[in-house]
């Protein structure tokens, strides 16, 4: 404050003129700060950086305005030593002071969402997510500066989120965390039915087509009908249903009660005999086989259609 005042008494000697400053109150004002300064609202001559940068008063919240009368302005400077008789107060009678600020829209908000949801699906094999929000948002006025944001989804995986978190900055300083609910989709082409199918049936090329659909419900999607052509259903399938690679497995090579070939090997030596199939299965899988000469049952392992290995 001392200083302040030195200051002021070298400014009011060095001038010649009656008045030694010319105090000219401005009719509005935008302010961008939290705090306004002396040379927000008045244009001061000579110029006084030192002066023009002192406290008027707090600023109003983002997009709001205040009114602030020319005498309110003339008691703080009264406070550096400046009165009508050293200083002459011109201009308006009251200045209008806005707060410059910047809104956050719905459409902003949606447009945040689906860019962090672009980045995350360069990740994913063809797939893309789809947010369809819940509800509105409202219009939310902050303050001016660069403005930057967070997107939180509510599972890390994202594929499953049903709330995503945004968090906006104004120069690195929070200014809104808000939540926007919605049901998220990840939409691909995949294997879906084109009939019913039952359990135990065998999936055929006419069974099946590629669809553009939501899959993130589905555990395993399938992406190629190479993939499900051929295959066993496992559990029924209907009409218009994703298939899901859960519900498919290999079909058996050796259906119980078929005649199969048995084969034993032992060095360069290779035994053959034709036996039946007691129980169906697999490729690798193990079975009881009843050799048709001897009628005995035996172990072996499936290695073909209607094939199976013995040792010995």
């Amino acid at each position: 404050m001392v200083r302040m005042l030195l200051l002021i008494s070298f400014i009011l000697l060095s001038c010649g003129s009656t008045y030694a400053l010319q105090i000219d109150v401005r009719s509005s004002a935008v302010v961008s700060k939290t705090q306004v300064v002396i040379g927000d609202v008045v244009d001061i001559t000579p110029p006084s950086p030192r002066l023009s940068a002192k406290r008027l008063l707090r600023a109003p919240l983002p997009g709001k305005s205040i009114t602030v009368k020319r005498d309110q302005i003339r008691r703080v400077l009264q406070q550096f030593g400046l009165t009508e008789k050293n200083c002459e107060f011109s201009g308006a009678d009251e200045v209008v002071v806005k707060r410059d600020s910047q809104t956050i829209t719905f459409a902003r908000v949606q447009r945040d969402i689906a860019d962090y949801l672009a980045r995350a699906q360069r990740q994913l094999s063809g797939a893309k997510f789809k947010f369809i929000p819940q509800g509105n948002v409202k219009d939310i006025v902050v303050p001016a500066g660069r403005l930057q944001v967070k997107v939180i989804p509510a599972l890390a995986q994202i594929v499953g989120s049903r709330r995503f978190t945004l968090i906006y900055t104004v120069d690195g300083r929070t200014v809104k965390n808000m939540s926007v609910s919605g049901k998220l989709q990840l939409l691909a082409s995949v294997v879906v039915a084109q009939r019913n199918l039952r359990r135990g049936a065998i999936v055929g090329s006419q069974d099946v087509k590629m669809v553009v659909v939501d899959i993130s419900k589905t555990e395993q999607p399938l992406y190629n009908l190479i993939d499900v052509v051929g295959m066993m259903v496992a559990r029924s399938i209907r009409s218009a249903q994703i298939v899901d690679g859960k519900n498919l497995v290999l079909p058996p090579l050796i259906k119980r009660g078929a005649f199969v070939k048995l084969i034993a090997r032992r060095g360069a030596m290779l035994l053959t005999a034709t036996g039946i199939a007691m129980q169906e299965g697999k490729m690798e899988d193990i079975i009881r086989v009843r050799n048709s000469a001897s009628q005995k049952e035996v172990l072996a392992r499936v290695i073909g259609p209607d094939k199976v290995e013995v040792g010995f």
